[in-house]
């Protein structure tokens, strides 16, 4: 991945971990590492813990869930990698195109691990899942609970991009899509069924210069192209159609691209 300078390095770091894995935790299939650095956002209440071996704890969470989604990695301070992260979460979509989410007694800790760490070395993810914000402390034992506690090794199964399934039938299979991408669900569902037709919101964890580049190397090669900052157009096999980047204010590791065909 080409990293930006004006994304933050923990952020770089995140997404140089997680890679194009997806997920259910704070909102239906989403980037894991959008997820991840969604849970590590909030710098006034972001922590950390010196750890032996060159290791360094940083947790924080979601300002307005009061700590009941957040978020903590263990990074290596010699090279900067994250080595393991966890995320303390509802399950929120999972297995349902419903947004509902989990109750607090049953909180789900999910531990991600870099290929050969061992689980026995993420223990202090584990002791900080149990620090249960204030907010989160109910009396008479009505408090947060991790019900559930799953381990999943980042290796390339998880971390490489999968197909991509058109939402939609009427989207034309003739638009390439970028292929490090997956399906922006949350952008993608807020379109009207007959925009939803001609459009494809996508996200990657790759830059606009890369996603773009793609678009002017295709084979044919599109044509009429007109092509300005973070933006493409042309056509192909008789298809006029145009591609949009938008780097997120708050989420700058992040690329969303918005794919239309014209009317």
């Amino acid at each position: 991945m080409k990293e930006s300078s004006q994304a933050p390095a923990l952020d770089l770091a995140v997404t140089r971990f997680a890679g194009m894995a997806s997920g259910s935790y704070y909102w239906p299939e989403g980037l894991l590492a959008e997820q991840l650095i969604s849970g590590l956002a909030s710098r006034p209440d972001r922590k950390q813990q010196a750890l032996p071996d060159g290791q360094r704890l940083l947790s924080s969470y979601r300002r307005p869930y009061d700590g009941g989604e957040r978020a903590a990695v263990l990074v290596d301070d010699r090279s900067g990698d994250v080595l393991a992260a966890a995320l303390v979460h509802r399950s929120c979509g999972k297995d349902s195109s419903s947004s509902g989410c989990l109750d607090d007694q049953h909180a789900v800790l999910s531990i991600f691990l870099r290929p050969g760490f061992d689980r026995t070395k993420a223990q202090p993810l584990v002791a900080w899942s149990q620090q249960v914000p204030d907010r989160m402390q109910g009396g008479e034992g009505v408090g947060e609970k991790i019900a559930t506690t799953e381990y999943v090794t980042m290796d390339a199964v998880r971390t490489t991009a999968r197909p991509i399934v058109r939402p939609n039938k009427a989207f034309s299979a003739q638009v390439p899509l970028y292929p490090k991408a997956l399906i922006y669900g949350t952008a993608q569902d807020a379109l009207s069924d007959a925009k939803a037709k001609r459009v494809l919101r996508l996200q990657t964890v790759d830059t606009p210069e890369q996603v773009l580049a793609f678009y002017k190397q295709l084979s044919p090669p599109l044509k009429d192209i007109e092509s300005n900052n973070g933006f493409i157009a042309g056509s192909r096999n008789g298809l006029s159609f145009s591609v949009s980047t938008t780097i997120p204010r708050d989420m700058p590791a992040i690329t969303n691209i918005e794919v239309e065909i014209s009317e």
